[in-house]
């Protein structure tokens, strides 16, 4: 018979054709090659040598395998004992087929002896009819208990629906209250339960227990309000707190709390009006004062008992009444305010002020009388007289500034010649009246703000957290929370009442009033030439303005009040008097050339006139940017206390976006400090530059580098003519403005200079020349300011002045790669002036 073929071993690769012996084992249907098989037959030889090798081993080592096989022997007698006892058969140990299983397949405690197995199941079975029983025994223990508890709690409903009407009937209502209490405790199920319907009922009270219960308690309810009614008509204290004890014991909180705001309000109302009349500057405010007083009087005074006895919060419910009642004064106290006040009008005539000198800075009068230009019709110094002191009731140097311009002044200011006057019809509200409506509501608005905090302190759930990470997790549910509970105040018909008055009147009457005071302020503008820096008087009107308002509006306590006005705010500084001050810088070199017979003195005097305005317009805004961020700082310091907590964080972000205006008055001071170079400073540079350099050449021998030694001529020549460049500048520029103007010259004037050291040719004595006038010049402007950066000016120079004092034996590529120096200079520059040598 042939041998089937034999499956290819999955441990034994196949072979490719025509490949060199293996001596890995193959299958043999893939051996296609006579040396495989070659290879193949020497495999298995060597492989039968070595089973062959063990075989013996084996059986030489017989004395182990015996050894072995007993211990084997020994093990199934004792295995098969222990089978035998677990499963009860007495058999030998060969007939066992292990653990409860004989041979035939049948258990092997069918028979009269027990193993091990059918002891265990038996006592399982026992248990199971036991434990059973014993549920079936509790089942029946928890029915009778629950059938005790409720024969219990029927008893106890019944005896307490009896105590409940004794009470009534003899009138005693703490005791009352407290059966009512007790029934009421009673499982709902129970009082509906068809056993208490059987029980309960008697002849007195037929009804089903549930009716009764709630007929009484109906009873205790119209009596309470009833009494309690009458007591606080009475004013009986006493018998007013009684009854309003007695609510909560009987789960009529709701109906109590109703009671007890009917109670509260009604004492409010009854409070005594407000004497005097509605004519009064305070009336109203006083009126309003009086009625949040009353109200925050009585929280303060009844939340203790109201949380006592009613729970913690509950006084929520007190506070939306009160604050109901305070809806209805307030839009009274609202409406006659509007009606006296006559702000209708107010509004209506600020809305027709044009602000023309604000739209048309031209017209403003210069800061010196030279500056004076016919073409352009200003106002006279009478209008001024005439319009000024009463427009501008809060400045308290507008007065005394007008008065030393019309004498002459003593601070040593140019008297004005008297320019044409222009005939102005006034137009808006008297600024009296506006000042006083504006303060009035301000003092409603901070009344209101301050009631708002102290509710918000008494209704809103302050709880602390311990634990840092948690309490910043729940911050915004914490918010949400807060908002909930301040709803009785924020959706009040008050809270209403009081933004609309902010937002209607006063926002309109306070940028009206900014803006008119800002334009009189401009109108007023004097210089003060003895003062160091030179500064103006609109930069202190205006700045007493802004402390003013911002005072004005932070005390109205309203955020939203506050992030409207804040815009509103930046847009008039920025266009009514940052703007203005740009336009006045522009037109101090605009006007009239100055005739054949004012050339001369009245020139000099004009151009100096010229650039000292513009120079202190400069400062103002240099000084206003300074001014500003003193005003916030104090600001954020001395916050009103009329916001709740929770608005302080946005209340400072609004304050500190109004930083944006510091940055604008120093950009716009630095474009007019830029301006004022460029036209003054700038064309003098080249010059300078060239009479210090006249006749000097730095090709020097012996003598003559002695001669230029000794008569120093650039370094004279250059303070000398430096001096006369920023003569006055110092003295009449702030210490910013002229830190950035003396930046500004000397950044300008090294360049030319640069270039000018780089057109000339140098021997050994004259580069060592270079470096002495470098280093002197440098040294000199060091010396005249305190700020420093000169020396860093003079960087380049400095590098050009080594560069052409290398040694001559010095290689100038090892120099520039290993001197250590942080060039300034390019490889190309370095190599011209290595060229420069002679």
């Amino acid at each position: 018979m042939p041998s089937a073929p034999s499956a290819p071993s999955p441990i034994i690769p196949d072979s490719l054709p025509n490949r060199p012996p293996s001596p890995t084992q193959l299958a043999p249907r893939s051996i296609t090659h006579p040396d495989q098989i070659a290879a193949q037959l020497a495999l298995l030889t060597k492989r039968e040598a070595e089973l062959s090798l063990s075989l013996n081993a084996l059986v030489a080592d017989r004395a182990q395998i015996d050894g072995a096989l007993s211990r084997l022997r020994e093990l199934g007698s004792e295995v098969g004992t222990l089978a035998a006892e677990v499963d009860g058969s007495r058999s030998v140990y060969s007939n066992s087929k292990g653990l409860g299983l004989q041979s035939n397949g049948h258990d092997m405690y069918d028979g009269p002896d027990e193993g091990l197995v059918e002891r265990v199941t038996r006592v399982w079975e026992t248990s199971e009819r036991v434990g059973g029983k014993v549920r079936r025994l509790d089942e029946e223990v928890g029915r009778v208990r629950e059938a005790t508890d409720i024969v219990t709690e029927v008893l106890e409903l019944k005896n307490a629906l009896y105590t409940l009407s004794a009470a009534i009937a003899k009138s005693d209502w703490e005791s009352a209250s407290r059966a009512c209490r007790r029934a009421m405790s009673v499982r709902q199920e129970v009082i509906e339960g068809g056993f208490a319907g059987g029980v309960v009922p008697t002849p007195q009270y037929p009804l089903p227990p549930a009716q009764t219960l709630q007929e009484l308690r109906e009873v205790l309810l119209h009596t309470f309000r009833t009494e309690f009614d009458a007591a606080a008509e009475r004013k009986d204290e006493q018998n007013v707190s009684r009854f309003f004890r007695l609510w909560p014991g009987i789960g009529a909180e709701e109906e109590g709390l109703e009671a007890y705001g009917d109670f509260v309000v009604g004492l409010v109302k009854g409070r005594s009006s407000t004497a005097g009349k509605s004519s009064s500057p305070l009336y109203y405010l006083t009126s309003l004062t009086n009625l949040l007083e009353a109200i925050a009087h009585i929280i303060d005074q009844h939340q203790p008992v109201v949380d006592k006895y009613y729970g913690k919060g509950r006084m929520r419910t007190v506070v939306g009444r009160l604050v109901g009642e305070s809806d209805r004064v307030v839009r009274n106290l609202v409406e006659g305010w509007e009606e006296e006040r006559r702000v209708g009008r107010l509004i209506s005539d600020t809305k027709q002020s044009s602000f023309p000198l604000l739209h048309n800075p031209s017209l403003l009068p210069p800061l010196f009388a030279s500056l004076n230009n016919p073409a352009v019709q200003q106002l006279s110094l009478a209008s001024l007289a005439n319009t000024t002191s009463a427009a501008l009731p809060n400045l308290s140097s507008a007065s005394t500034l007008l008065q030393s311009y019309a004498q002459g002044g003593k601070k040593g200011v140019p008297q004005p010649v008297q320019p044409v006057a222009m005939e102005e019809e006034e137009t808006g509200p008297d600024p009296r009246d506006v000042d006083r409506v504006l303060g009035e509501l301000v003092a409603l608005g901070g009344r209101w703000a301050l009631f708002r905090r102290f509710v918000w302190s008494r209704i809103v759930d302050d709880d602390e957290d311990d634990d840092d990470g948690e309490a910043k997790d729940e911050d915004t549910i914490e918010d949400g929370k807060q908002q909930e509970q301040m709803d009785v105040i924020e959706q009040s018909g008050s809270q209403r009442a009081i933004e609309n008055l902010l937002k209607v009147y006063y926002e309109p009457l306070e940028m009206w009033f900014l803006r008119m005071s800002i334009e009189k302020a401009h109108r007023l503008d004097l210089p003060d030439i003895s003062s160091r820096p030179h500064l103006s008087s609109i930069l202190d009107d205006t700045f007493y303005l802004l402390k003013l308002v911002l005072g004005r509006l932070l005390s109205c306590g309203s955020i939203a009040t506050l992030r409207s006005m804040r815009q509103k705010l930046a847009e008039v500084i920025e266009r009514d008097y940052t703007g203005v001050i740009r336009k006045k810088m522009d037109a101090v070199y605009v006007g009239q050339a100055p005739s054949s017979q004012d050339r001369g003195t009245e020139k000099d005097k004009r151009e100096r006139n010229q650039r000292s305005a513009f120079m202190i317009h400069l400062n103002d805004l240099d000084v206003s940017a300074d001014y500003m961020e003193r005003l916030l700082d104090e600001t954020l310091a001395n916050l009103p206390q009329v916001f709740l907590k929770t608005e302080i964080h946005p209340v400072r972000d609004e304050i500190e976006t109004l930083r944006d205006i510091t940055n604008r008055f120093r950009s716009t001071g630095k474009a007019g400090l830029e301006q004022l170079f460029n036209q003054l400073t700038k064309p003098r540079l080249r010059g300078l530059l060239d009479d210090c350099y006249k006749d000097v050449t730095y090709l020097l021998d012996e003598d003559s580098f002695a001669e230029a030694d000794e008569s120093d001529l650039v370094r004279k020549r250059f303070i000398r003519a430096w001096e006369s460049l920023v003569d006055g500048y110092k003295d009449s520029f702030t210490d910013h403005n002229y830190q950035t103007f003396f930046n500004l010259t000397v950044e300008v004037l090294v360049r030319p200079w640069e270039k000018m050291i780089q057109g000339m040719r140098f021997t050994e004595l004259g580069a060592i020349r270079l470096e002495r006038d470098v280093r002197a010049i440098a040294n000199y402007l060091s010396a005249q300011t305190s700020f420093g950066g000169a020396r860093d000016k003079f960087t380049r120079l400095q590098q050009i002045a080594t560069v052409l004092n290398l040694d001559a034996d010095e290689d100038p590529e090892e120099f520039w790669s290993n001197s250590g120096v942080p060039w300034r200079l390019s490889k190309t520059e370095y190599n011209s002036i290595i060229e420069q040598r002679q």
